[in-house]
């Protein structure tokens, strides 16, 4: 039984193995042999699935790295793509494998390669799940690159010293001791501080990180913060200091760092502000090490460095060794080494400047060694212009603006910036002298111990004045920019030796160069803009003389005086003139900057003067060649710029070029020979020769052409229509100098018979330096450079071609017997040409290709190429026939590349990149495989019918900016109905945000056909403009699938633009499309568009803001009739970012929004409806509901402005029985809105600014209660505003109240109609238009009256108690603008202006007196009836009245009695008042002391006829008038009494002109007349006018004086007198050319008899101040005075205080001048005292006052 057992066991057991490793196997694998095509099929569609996770993967790589340029990429997420890669390999193999294994399996089966085979698919097909699976979990691509610290990267360069070394270990060894926490490193600028520390941080080990920040002078802790956090690779999540120094100062804690603050000037407050900035010091190992560098050993001990490390200069032997290394002198010729070691000890062992120095003489030759060292030991001002180069070169100075430094060997100035390095070198090496230095450059500091001052420099722009009190004994440079200094200023500098004087064009800043007389040790001088040159003869010191300027008049006199001139520079002074023997006289020149002087009979002894020049090495020359001397030749001369026949042209050269020949029409071989030896620039213009003379040796030569060829740097050849050859040389000695190897720039334009530009032995010529080549209008011109001579160009940047319609070649390649360019060229070399940056070519007829076979790979990085109209240019890059060649595909990487109308070119081998590319005229198909990564792309009138793939085969998924213009062929985008049975592309366009559509006749869509995966999902602005095929938007796409992602959802703005056949917008499937981030539309001349959108795109507009709709005249509805209440959606209609919305010109629109939308406006702020005919209501209702009532509100609350303009058949805004609620609503226009009735808008605010015109009021009647500026144009009916349009109490509210054009009103407000509404229980009326504060009325020709009141309420009505302003103008009917005063007056009125009201009589009716306690401003102008008007003010209140200006015309209807009654009334009436009177009134001030006139500031009086006086009575206060203007006024006989001249502080304009019977313009007062016709001796008084800046009188015929006979004026401030037709005038006038005072005098010797002749006009400005004669001090007798021949006490002191001072000042030193104030208040007291005791009636307390 047991054994029956086992064997039943032992059964089971065998037949579930036999089932598992034997029946089951072979049943799966029968299995696999019949699920062949289900297997075939799960293989293909997983291989479909990992293409997809494989395209979307490369593009988030691709992304990634477009969006973060340092991001790294994960090696397992390239390790997928390649796996994916291969697998799909795989899986092709595999399907070419199953084609096969069915093809044989039909003839004959084999079943067992049926079963291997599927066995491979089923491995092939979990491989590849598992990389599917393996896609799923990557859920970040890569991290950002860990960027290297540049700071710390030492120079290639780098030599180690002995004394650097000792401080590189002392500093390394610091910072391993753990008790240092801060290391100091010190020592004088430039000695290499920065270089040691940076070399520590870049080899110090133990430390995180390092952290290298440059402090600077100015701390700026927010930089600093910003640096650390970018060497942290860190992001402040903060934004204020203190947030951020808490940020940084927890990761700085978090682990060990040093830190290096290079370059602190200051000295810091330890620890405290490290914490400011986040640095944390070192403790228990965490924190920051602290290693600083300075200038200051006080920095260090004052940060309390444990360790100080001191950097000094370079001892002599080091010094030669960073030479040697820097100049590269290991192999060089002894002769060189000797001029080195000179050089290099003249740097005196700074690094900076042995560095410098030693790379800009690198691989120079033995002169240009010798040169410099010259420079350096003789030449002051050469040594400054190379510094200014070397220090350009290794960054110390940057390129600036044009204008500050002069750069005399290349004739045009330039803006360096400074490094303070260079700076504390000067100041460094002025230290070392023995009296010390001390530079002032900010006029601040001017104040500050300036004594010891020996320059100052204020050569900003800004306007400053320069302080005249200041000590400056040892001042011996001073150079001002825009500055006003005075003439007295120079008195006290006696050790000035360079002074440079520069005002701006035209500005009144300047002095008398008499003022430079007093400086006896002046050596040079430099002034611009200054016009008066007399006195400068008298600086007999002068050595270097500089004069820029317009105007040289007397000029050459004075220059033939300074004998001792060595440097004369009038390059930048027109039109000067030298008569004979001037120059010549200049016998010490040398150096000699002339002007243009061609054309000018001037030329020819121009040459004779030269001759006398022995010492001359400098000339800058303008000459013609006609005067020439036959046996002239100019002297050898250092440096010149010399231009004969020719205005001198600066091209904007790169380069300086020290001796520069500028020729035209003649080349005066014989005149120039001297200077062609070492002539550097030359610039020949309209020759008729074959050849430049001095550029051929086919002619006998005086000097070598090899000489010449080796020396010239730039070459520019222009008009010369015979030249054949350029340069032209038959032989060269073999040992001789590689020729134009200095060359730089060379331009060659307009020569029509030039075939060569170099006939030279090519072996010995380099073009090694030529920079930039422009060739234009040069058509014989067949190649430009053979393959050696390309060779040589290693520094080439720009080439230019243009109009050379022979040429065939660039570069010359050999031809074959048939013609052929041969591919194989015996040279070694391949070309290149590292430099070139822009190359152009257009209108190059013959020209097949650019660049030739040779051309390295590597070439042309970087490069922008612009081919224009070349018809013939098939290639870029030539590529032979050769089937090598022919096969080898390479990429060229262009920064642009721009190609028009060549449309036989191609890269069919070479294929193209770059950042931005233009094509025109040539189909794009020519680049097909180009162009796959450029961002910007621009195609116009090219002849393809699509982009993809007709043109381009992959997509342009890199391009992000695309414009189409004028492509009239171009039907779309992307067509993939062509390939629908190849394998199209995968995507296209997938990165383009900005698309523009331009002029497309032919364009119809964006894509035809299934667009590609990711077409346009990021496109955000839409442009389509003039494409005449163009009918539905949505039609650019003609075919889409139900889940395609949604086209536009990324779309932020859309601009459709003349588009005659659009219809619609958007039209089909409601969830086609989704515009969630549209923001902006704007949709001009689609004339046919019915509707803009359907509800279901509403309700994607959520950020809608903006949207412009203009002349689409079929447009009846923004949306499609029938769908606006459309079930489509459950969710509400709302676009709740729009905030304008304007329509334009749209004819046929019946409303512009639906009252269903209306309600969901939210942030509507701007609604502007014009010209649209056709519209009734602004919120409508749809079709079918217009007769269905409604009684609800609408909500705007965002409403601000709302423009209604032309819409002549609106009726009302919104539906019958809505209400609008605008509770913002700030602006309301309406205007030619004549049918409308109904405007219910409800606004809370009661700021409206409402504009009507053309429209019934009545239907505003309710806005008017909460308007506050009201603006009424272009009314026809009704002759008053209240009551006929609007009633009193609507106006209430109103602030502003303008009337513009009303044709038929007669008034603003007529009580008459209305009265018993003024009324109240028989009480006075009440008050009206009480807020109003601005009244204007412009244009109404009808208005009699602003307020018609009844007579019987007149005098009690009140009105307008807070206008302030009254503006009436063109009003030709208006007798009075307010017809009675108002009760209380007008308390807040400010400016009254008055213009063109023919019939007005006066400003106010009954009484014509104003009470207006504030007024400002009173304008009139063209009022010719007006006859009285009366302004009165109490004596003692004050006054604001700024602004007087009057202006009449002749009146013959008033009385003149009448007015002078009135004044004598009022004078009666109240004597404490003061009165302006205007009209038929002889005076116009009637003064009390003068407080009427305070605070007037500016008058003007014009054709007031009747005036007699202008002020009348006592004035006891000064007043602020600056301007005053006085013409026509033919009763005046003087302008001001003379007690009010004191009064006139602030005078700065006097205009007095055609004033027929003034006589004086300072006349007399009382006592002083009284004085006059005594018997005493004349007093002579001084009257000032301290700001007075212009004085202009004009055609006053009987003008005797300007003041009194016996009075002395004096004008401080004056900049111009004028006085013309004033020929009785007998006041002399004079000017002080110190001070530049202007004096008048006026006595009784001037005055002219009747046959005296007329005096001469007299112009004078403070520009050229000896145009008057120079004042002198007269020794005046002072004449004794006693109580017979004294009228008055004041006269008396008057009289001896002047005489005083006159005395004094005369005699005294300007140093003492504050003893002398204080002499003179003795004498004055003492003075006083005499007076009072022999004239005991004075009071004494007066006369203290």
């Amino acid at each position: 039984m047991a054994s029956g057992l086992f064997l039943d066991v032992a059964a089971d057991l065998v037949g579930k193995l036999l089932e598992n490793y034997f029946v089951n196997p072979i049943v799966d694998r029968i299995r696999y042999l019949f699920l062949f095509r289900k297997t075939v099929q799960e293989l293909h569609q997983i291989k479909k699935d990992l293409a997809a996770k494989e395209t979307q993967m490369k593009e988030d790589v691709e992304e990634a790295k477009l969006h973060i340029q340092t991001q790294v990429i994960y090696d397992e997420v390239l390790e997928w793509l390649t796996k994916a890669e291969n697998a799909l390999k795989d899986v092709e193999v595999l399907d070419s494998k199953i084609e096969e294994n069915k093809r044989c399996f039909r003839l004959c089966p084999n079943w067992c390669w049926r079963y291997q085979l599927i066995q491979e698919i089923k491995n092939k097909i979990l491989e590849i799940a598992d990389l599917i699976e393996e896609y799923s979990k990557f859920n970040r691509l890569g991290h950002r690159a860990k960027l290297p610290n540049l700071d710390l990267v030492t120079s290639k360069n780098h030599v180690d010293l002995k004394s650097s070394d000792a401080a590189f270990k002392k500093i390394m060894e610091a910072l391993k001791d753990d008790k240092v926490i801060k290391v100091g490193v010190w020592g004088m600028g430039g000695v290499g501080k920065t270089t040691l520390v940076r070399k520590v941080g870049g080899e110090v080990k133990g430390f995180d990180q390092v952290i290298t920040v440059t402090v600077s002078e100015t701390v700026d802790i927010e930089k600093i913060q910003n640096k650390i956090a970018d060497d942290l690779v860190w992001t402040f999540e903060k934004k204020t200091e203190g947030g951020k120094a808490a940020e940084l100062w927890n990761r700085l804690s978090n682990g060990k760092f040093l830190v290096i603050l290079d370059d602190l000037w200051k000295e810091w407050n330890d620890d405290r502000d490290l914490k400011k900035i986040g640095i944390p010091l070192v403790k228990n190992d965490k924190g920051c090490k602290i290693i600083l560098t300075t200038r200051n050993y006080n920095v260090c001990q004052h940060m309390s460095c444990e360790e100080t490390v001191q950097v000094k200069v370079l001892e002599d032997d080091e010094a030669w060794t960073l030479f040697e290394m820097n100049a590269g002198l290991k192999k060089a010729d002894s002769r060189v080494i000797g001029e080195a070691k000179k050089i290099a000890k003249e740097c005196k062992g700074l690094p900076l400047a042995i560095v410098t120095l030693a790379r800009a003489l690198t691989g120079k030759a033995l002169d240009r060694w010798k040169d410099a060292r010259k420079k350096l030991e003789r030449n002051t001002r050469s040594r400054v212009s190379n510094v200014i180069k070397y220090l350009k070169n290794c960054c110390l100075l940057e390129d600036g603006d044009v204008g500050r430094y002069v750069d005399r060997d290349g004739d045009f100035d330039r803006y360096v910036k400074l490094h303070d390095l260079v700076r504390d070198v000067a100041l460094w090496i002025a230290s070392e002298e023995k009296n010390g230095f001390m530079i002032k450059s900010r006029l601040e500091l001017l104040n500050k111990s300036s004594e010891c001052c020996k320059a100052i420099s204020l050569l900003d722009n800004e306007e400053k004045s320069f302080p005249d009190r200041l000590i400056l004994s040892k001042l011996e440079i001073l150079l001002l920019n825009n500055c006003d200094v005075q003439g007295i200023c120079f008195l006290g500098m006696a050790e000035l030796k360079v002074l440079r004087l520069t005002v701006a064009y035209g500005s009144k800043r300047i002095i008398s160069l008499y003022a430079l007389t007093f400086l006896p040790k002046l050596r040079a001088l430099h002034l611009e803009n200054f016009e008066d040159f007399l006195f400068l003869g008298n600086l007999r010191t002068l050595e270097i003389l500089i004069l820029h300027g317009s105007k040289s008049e007397g000029l050459a006199d004075e220059l033939g005086r300074l004998e001792n001139l060595k440097m004369l520079d009038l390059k930048r002074l027109d039109n000067m003139n030298f008569p004979p023997n001037v120059i010549r006289r200049l016998s010490q020149l040398e150096e000699l900057y002339l002007p243009g002087l061609e054309d000018r009979e001037i030329s020819n002894y121009i040459f004779l003067e030269i001759k006398f020049l022995t010492r001359l090495t400098r000339l800058f020359l303008e000459v013609s060649s006609l005067h020439f001397p036959l046996d002239f030749e100019f002297p050898e001369l250092e440096y010149y710029n010399i231009c004969i026949n020719y205005i001198s042209s600066i091209h904007g050269s790169r380069f300086e070029e020290a001796r520069s020949l500028q020729i035209e029409k003649v080349f005066p071989y014989n005149a120039v020979s001297q200077l062609l030896g070492n002539l550097e620039s030359l610039q020949v213009s309209r020759i008729e020769d074959e050849y430049v003379e001095c550029l051929t040796n086919k002619t006998q030569q005086n000097v070598s052409v090899s000489m010449i060829l080796r020396n010239l740097k730039v070459v520019r050849i222009e008009y010369c229509k015979n030249l054949k050859v350029v340069f032209q040389m038959e032989k060269v000695e073999e040992n001789e100098a590689r020729l134009l190897s200095d060359l730089k720039i060379l331009h060659l334009q307009d020569l029509p018979d030039l075939s060569c530009i170099w006939e030279l032995p090519t072996q010995h010529v380099r073009l090694e330096s030529l920079v930039e080549l422009t060739i234009r209008m040069c058509p014989r011109l067949k190649s430009l450079f053979s393959l050696s001579l390309a060779q040589s160009l290693v520094l080439l940047e720009k080439l230019h071609i243009m109009h050379c319609y022979e040429l065939k070649q660039i570069v010359e390649e050999l031809e074959d017997d048939k013609g052929e360019i041969t591919s194989t060229i015996n040279s070694p070399t391949l070309l290149s040409f590292p430099k070139l940056t822009e190359l152009s070519i257009c209108k190059c007829d013959g020209l097949e290709y650019i660049f030739p076979t040779l051309l390295a790979p590597q070439g042309l990085q970087g490069l922008t190429l612009r081919i224009m109209s070349c018809p013939q240019l098939k290639q870029v890059f030539r590529v032979g026939n050769d089937s090598m060649l022919q096969h080898q595909q390479s990429l060229r990487s262009l920064l642009f590349f721009s190609v028009s109308y060549c449309p036989q070119l191609t890269n069919s081998i070479v294929h193209f990149e770059a950042e931005e590319a233009r094509i025109e005229g040539v189909p794009l198909s020519a680049f097909k495989d180009s162009f796959k990564t450029s961002k910007q792309l621009e195609l116009t009138a090219i002849k393809d019918h699509n982009l993809v793939p007709e043109a381009n085969e992959d997509g342009l998924n890199g391009v992000t900016s695309l414009r189409l213009r004028d492509c009239t062929y171009l039907e779309c985008l992307v067509d993939t109905t062509t390939t629908a049975t190849k394998n199209g592309p995968t995507s296209a366009f997938t990165h383009l945000e900005t698309l523009t559509i331009e002029y497309m006749d032919g364009f119809e869509a964006l894509c035809k056909g299934q667009p590609p995966q990711g077409f346009l999902k990021n496109l955000k602005h839409l442009e389509v403009s003039a494409c005449p095929k163009f009918q539905v938007a949505d039609e650019l796409f003609h075919i889409r699938e139900e889940n395609q992602q949604h086209p536009f959802s990324n779309l932020q703005s859309l601009v459709l633009y003349g588009l005659p056949e659009l219809r619609w917008i958007f039209k089909g499937s409601p969830h086609s499309f989704t515009l969630q981030s549209l923001k902006v539309v704007n949709i001009d001349r689609c004339r046919k568009l019915k509707s803009l959108f359907s509800p279901s795109l509403i309700q994607s507009l959520v950020l809608l803001e903006e949207l412009k709709i203009r002349g689409c005249d079929e447009l009846v509805t923004l949306f499609a009739d029938g769908e606006i209440e459309s079930k489509t959606s459950s969710l509400p209609l709302c676009l709740p970012k729009l905030k304008t919305l304007r329509i334009y010109v749209c004819s046929k629109l019946e409303y512009v929004v639906p009252i269903t939308l209306a309600q969901a406006l939210p942030a509507l702020a701007l609604l502007s409806v014009s010209y649209c005919d056709e519209l009734k209501q602004v919120f409508g209702m749809p079709n079918g509901q217009d007769g269905v009532q409604h009684h609800d509100s609408l909500l705007l609350p965002s409403l601000q402005d709302l423009e209604l303009i032309s819409l002549r058949n609106l009726t009302s805004f919104a539906p019958q029985n809505y209400v609008v609620k605008a509770p913002s609503l700030k602006r309301l226009e309406a205007y030619d809105c004549s049918r409308l009735m109904n405007l219910p808008i409800q606004q809370a605010n009661n700021q409206l600014e409402l504009t009507l015109g053309g429209v019934e009021l009545s239907a505003f009647k309710e806005m008017l209660c909460n308007t506050k500026d009201l603006i009424l144009k272009d009314f026809e009916d009704h002759k008053n505003l209240v009551p006929d349009l609007v009633d009193l109490e609507h106006l209430d509210g109103l602030s502003s109240l303008s009337i513009n054009s009303w044709r038929g009103g007669e008034c603003l407000i007529d009580t008459t109609q209305g009265i018993m509404d003024l009324k109240c229980n028989d009480q006075p009326p009440k008050c009206f238009l009480q807020n109003l504060k601005i009244l204007r009325v412009i244009d109404c020709e009808k208005f009699s009256k602003l307020f018609r009141i009844n007579d019987g309420i007149e005098s009690k009505a009140r009105y307008l108690p807070n206008l302030k302003i009254v503006e009436i103008r063109e009003c030709p009917s208006l007798e009075y603008v307010f017809p009675h005063a108002s009760v209380g007056g007008f308390s807040h009125l400010q400016k009254i202006e008055l213009i063109e009201l023919r019939n007005l009589r006066s400003i106010v009716g009954g009484n014509n007196i104003l009470e207006a306690p504030t007024l400002e401003i009173l304008y009139m102008r063209e009022c010719s009836t007006f006859t009285n008007f009366t302004y009165h003010k109490e004596v003692k209140k004050w006054v604001f009245l700024k602004e007087l200006i009057f202006s009449m015309e002749d009146i013959d209807s008033e009385d003149v009695n009448l007015c002078d009654m009135v004044n004598t009334q009022l004078i009666q009436k109240s004597p404490d008042f003061e009165y302006i009177t205007l009209g038929n009134f002889e005076q116009l001030f009637q003064l009390q002391g003068g407080n009427i006139i305070s605070s007037l500031e500016k008058m003007e009086l014009f054709n007031v006829i009747r005036l007699q006086d202008i002020w009348k009575g006592p004035i006891h206060v000064a007043t602020n008038l600056r301007e005053l203007r006085v013409h026509h006024c033919n009763n005046l006989t003087y302008i001001f009494p003379v007690t009010l001249i004191p009064h006139l502080p602030q005078l700065c304009i006097l205009n007095i002109a055609s004033c027929e019977n003034l006589k004086q313009i300072i006349g007399n007062d009382d006592i002083l007349a009284s004085s006059s016709s005594s018997q005493c001796l004349q007093l002579e008084m001084k009257l000032v006018f301290p700001q007075l800046k212009q004085i202009v009188l004009e055609n006053l015929s009987k003008l005797e004086s300007f003041s009194p006979v016996g009075s002395h004026l004096e004008f401080p401030s004056l900049d111009l007198l004028d006085i013309k037709q004033c020929s009785k005038v007998i006041t002399r006038f004079s000017a002080d050319y110190l001070t530049l005072i202007v004096h008048g005098k006026t006595d009784k010797a001037s005055q002219l008899n009747d046959t005296s002749s007329s005096r001469e006009d007299i112009i004078w400005a403070r520009r050229k101040a000896t145009l008057l004669p120079q004042y002198k001090e007269g020794a005046e007798e002072i004449s004794p005075f006693n109580e017979e021949n004294v009228t008055g006490w004041s006269a008396a002191v008057h009289y001896v205080e002047g005489a005083l001072v006159k005395r004094v000042s005369g005699h005294v030193n300007l140093m003492l001048a504050p003893k002398v104030a204080k002499l003179n208040a003795a004498v004055r007291k003492t003075l006083m005292l005499k007076v009072n005791l022999q004239f005991p009636f004075m009071n004494l307390e007066n006369l203290n006052n």
